[in-house]
């Protein structure tokens, strides 16, 4: 629950707690209204189609299923191995399946109200954009995306629990890097199997005669797989097809109770022992971070000042001490990777200009939201992570605000050159000549970006790292602000109130960004198109709605984060 009864009925708990409330509310009714609004615009204004648009939102629920699984793998490795709480348990009469089933089950409760108000708030404007009957909404809630995401959570524990007992005969190094190859290799080969752009291709052969299903256009290995069952949930309810959504309702909920069942039989088998492993795991990652005079130790000399070095290098072996941190970052960059090296030779050709600027938005938005949840994972906790050491840096004579400033300035620029990377290599098929197959292998055609386009893309390039600095600002200063010294995990950190508060702010201004960014991107597509002038004061005045409100926000943000990090309680 994000709402907590407090007995402090002062004016800063007063305030927190209208604050929740409406940014909350907030959030669940501009939910709504942009689900309605994306959908009536898709369908209308795009005519991509029934079967287009939910094989799309196929798509966005893999993405999801994978964060869900990633996100429950590395939660419960902390909480099933490595808390205290787990240790004491241990020692009580209490059966080892059952730690492990309240551990397994604390971990996504905790991690889903969030997600259920904003699934609720979309699946709403999606519902009232076809008008579906009341129960689409209970059987998609605790029928369909409860079970959905249980699934996902199921899958996370049982590769974990495995993980953990090869742990015991394989160097668990080349485990988490086996684990990490294997999960971008899914990654990578399902966008290669389901190739978006193809299906693209082929569905709009047939416009627009686009409502139809295409279903034998659906690759076979694709069809196993829970998200294509939601999706076909999705387009059987709105199509009127009841049979198939029982069918397929019943496989998902069927196949969760029995994964679930795997995973406590696994459980039962292989927890204690595999706990009993983390141990040595435990006592050997401490045996490699001995003190040592080697790169950026506390040993080496470096240009910094005293102050600025031990800073600096704290944070950096504060990073690598961590297994959460470190693993959890090379497999978000191994995902990245491959969703940038899709997009950088991604080959399309299409004819209706908005389409194309839908495309390209839908590229630029996933961008940011890409940045910003990094900024989320590892902006946000870095002041929590301090702990109770945080004490000793506040008695030690060095100020608050230099403090924080330095670790702004580090995240902030590893973030902000992986933004400008990201805008540069996502934009290469808008700036430079490529080619794409035409209907036929033996057919080439060489397509070279105009004026126009290429306009776009350096605005691009120049608002992406803009809107980092946003970003990073937002998450690293309300981070502050909701500073929590007693927890140690940093994805539960990352998945509090203050941090869902965060997210959702956020949110809120990458969709105003990406509603000022509409107008310029569907005028410099169509200009191209059409061979028209590119009106300059549109795009002086898009870049000057985004530049100021986001200078705005970055400098409230630092002020109330250096204002908090200067408090004694």
């Amino acid at each position: 629950m994000f709402w907590k009864v407090s007995f402090k009925q002062d004016l800063g708990t007063v305030i927190r707690t209208i604050g929740s409330f409406v940014v909350f509310g907030s959030f669940a009714v501009g939910a709504f209204y942009f689900s309605n609004f994306v959908t009536a615009y898709l369908l209308e204004n795009v005519k991509i189609g029934l079967f287009l648009f939910h094989r799309f939102i196929g798509m966005l629920l893999f993405v999801f299923f994978v964060t869900i699984n990633l996100g429950n793998m590395v939660v419960s490795f902390s909480t099933l191995y490595r808390t205290p709480e787990v240790q004491f348990l241990l020692t009580t009469p209490v059966s080892y399946l059952n730690i492990f089933v309240i551990k397994f089950l604390d971990n996504f409760f905790y991690s889903s109200g969030t997600l259920f108000m904003v699934g609720f708030s979309v699946l709403l404007g999606y519902g009232v954009y076809f008008e579906l009957p009341w129960h689409f909404y209970l059987v998609m809630m605790f029928g369909v995306l409860v079970p959905f995401m249980f699934f996902a959570a199921c899958v996370a524990v049982i590769v974990l629990l495995l993980l953990m007992k090869l742990a015991s005969k394989i160097n668990f190094r080349l485990l988490i890097a086996g684990i990490v190859l294997l999960y971008i290799g899914q990654v990578y080969l399902y966008f290669t199997v389901s190739s978006p752009v193809n299906l693209v291709r082929e569905v709009m052969k047939y416009y627009p005669n686009v409502d139809m299903y295409f279903g034998s256009l659906d690759p076979m290995p694709l069809k196993i797989l829970p998200n294509f069952w939601v999706s076909e949930i999705m387009y059987f309810y709105v199509t009127g097809n009841a049979s198939a959504v029982v069918g397929y309702t019943v496989m998902l909920v069927m196949s969760t109770v029995g994964l679930f069942l795997f995973a406590l039989a696994i459980a039962d088998a292989y927890y204690y022992s595999t706990w009993i492993m983390s141990l040595s795991i435990k006592s050997l990652t401490m045996k490699t971070l001995q003190f040592k005079n080697r790169f950026f130790s506390f040993g080496s000399i470096s240009s910094f000042s005293p102050h600025v070095e031990v800073l600096l290098k704290k944070e950096f072996w504060q990073f690598v001490r961590e297994p959460i941190q470190w693993i959890h970052f090379i497999v978000m960059m191994g995902l990245l990777v491959i969703f940038l090296s899709s997009v950088s030779t991604l080959n399309i050709k299409l004819e209706s200009t908005d389409l194309q600027a839908v495309v390209y938005l839908v590229v630029f938005i996933f961008n940011i939201f890409l940045i910003n949840s990094l900024a989320l994972r590892f902006a946000f906790p870095m002041v929590s992570l301090e702990g109770n050491a945080y004490w000793s840096m506040r008695s030690a004579p060095i100020s608050a605000t230099t403090v924080y400033w330095i670790k702004f300035f580090l995240v902030m620029t590893i973030l902000g050159v992986l933004s400008i990377v990201i805008a540069f290599l996502s934009n290469i098929p808008y700036l430079f000549v490529h080619k794409i197959t035409g209907d036929h292998p033996w057919i080439v055609e060489y397509i070279v970006p105009k004026y126009q386009v290429k306009i776009l893309a350096y605005c691009s390039m120049i608002i992406t790292p803009i809107v980092t600095v946003t970003l990073v600002s937002l998450n690293f200063g309300l981070g502050s602000v909701y500073a929590n010294f007693i927890e140690k995990n940093p994805i539960r950190i990352a998945s509090s109130q203050g941090a869902t508060m965060t997210f959702l702010l956020s949110v809120v201004y990458l969709v105003l960004l990406l509603a000022v960014y509409y107008f310029p991107a569907t005028m410099l597509f169509s200009a191209d198109m059409k061979r028209q002038p590119i009106n300059w004061s549109m795009l002086q005045i898009v870049v000057g709605v985004i530049l100021i409100p986001s200078a705005f926000i970055s400098v409230a943000a630092h002020i109330v984060g250096i204002r908090s990090l200067r408090r004694d309680f």
